[in-house]
């Protein structure tokens, strides 16, 4: 008896009902035919919806819906800081209050557990229940994503973005470095992405270009095939070029995806080439003055404003994140160590209260 392409058993009827009757399995590598058993047919071999150019039925009908009710709205997202009591034990009070004046300053959404947040400093515990508090704290009045940093197989990444999606985060974010090792490329990287996004069909997923353990930059292709997926949201990108964030914003064009910057000093520009948003060092600290550039408002001092968020950044950078938590402290009356279990770089008080001074004086604030 001649032996079948494809076992009956493994293959559900609505997988089975995806094979194109021109694509026959012989000749199909023994490893590509496993993975097109769990987790269907790679686009190339799925029958176009018309009028859909070189997405399928399903990408496009998910992608329709994922645009329905994913909540990624254009503005300021501060990477929250995390606050530390003196013995480096997280401080959920003052988080409370971080996160009450993050939302009263203007801030469209808030991403807690990112780099910012010291997310390889803390244990997966510490990381949902940070993630969980802001939530709580933030009962709904703005949208809140959390970085999910397990490595591993994609199943063990769906587990882990499972285990965090449980504190109610809006999106869980994948960060592109910890996607494969280092040296594996970009698209087999975003590979990943899509099986984990496949492998845990109840969560909305974010991205995030983490300039640590090391940089893993997504090409404009790779950008795309997320985009068009329907599953992501809330993208962070990193290489701060307008020209590829110009690019990346086409591409994504009719998708969920939405691109934010992270460099505060183009805010202006990145909405001027139609993304999102700014979600950087500067903006957790002055949130007001970044949801006053990332607006795009017919506004007589924006230059201004972008000029002053821009001397913030440069001003913030060398002691962060202890600098952005003594600012923070000043300007909100809270009390709000600069502890960090990351970087332990002491700051210069005075002169981080005349700059918040010299800028309060512009009355852009």
């Amino acid at each position: 008896m001649p032996r079948r392409p494809f076992p009956r058993s493994p293959v559900h009827p609505a997988r089975r009902s995806r094979w194109p009757r021109s694509n026959p399995a012989r000749g199909i590598p023994r490893r590509t035919r496993s993975r097109m058993l769990r987790f269907g047919p790679p686009p190339a071999c799925r029958t176009p919806t018309a009028g859909v150019s070189g997405r399928t039925a399903a990408s496009a009908h998910t992608a329709s819906r994922r645009r329905s009710h994913m909540n990624t709205p254009h503005g300021a997202w501060p990477v929250m800081l995390t606050p530390f009591h003196d013995d480096r034990s997280i401080d959920l009070d003052t988080l409370d209050g971080y996160t009450d004046w993050l939302i009263e300053q203007g801030s469209a959404g808030l991403f807690p557990v990112a780099l910012s947040g010291e997310m390889y400093e803390l244990t997966e515990a510490e990381r949902i229940e940070v993630a969980r508090r802001v939530v709580a704290r933030a009962a709904g009045r703005v949208p809140v994503v959390a970085a999910s940093i397990t490595t591993g197989t994609a199943r063990e990444q769906a587990d882990a973005a499972q285990r965090l999606a449980k504190s109610g985060v809006d999106q869980v974010v994948l960060v592109t470095p910890l996607l494969a090792p280092a040296g594996v490329p970009e698209t087999d990287a975003t590979d990943i992405a899509l099986d984990i996004a496949h492998l845990a069909p109840e969560i909305d997923f974010g991205i995030y270009e983490c300039p640590l353990p090391f940089a893993r930059t997504l090409s404009t292709a790779s950008v795309a095939r997320l985009a068009e997926s329907g599953r992501f949201g809330f993208f962070k990108e990193t290489t701060g070029r307008i020209d590829v964030i110009a690019e990346r914003v086409a591409a994504a064009s009719g998708t969920p995806l939405e691109v934010f910057a992270a460099a505060p000093g183009i805010t202006q520009q990145v909405i001027a080439a139609g993304g999102a948003g700014v979600s950087g060092w500067a903006v957790n600290a002055y949130p007001d003055l970044a949801a006053r550039v990332a607006s795009g408002a017919d506004d007589a001092r924006l230059d201004e404003a972008q000029r002053l968020l821009t001397v913030a950044e440069k001003v913030v950078g060398p002691a962060y994140p202890n600098s952005a938590k003594l600012l923070v402290a000043h300007r909100s009356g809270l009390a709000f160590a600069p502890v960090s279990r990351w970087r332990h770089e002491g700051v210069d008080p005075a002169a981080l209260i005349a700059f918040d001074d010299l800028a309060v004086s512009t009355g852009l604030l």
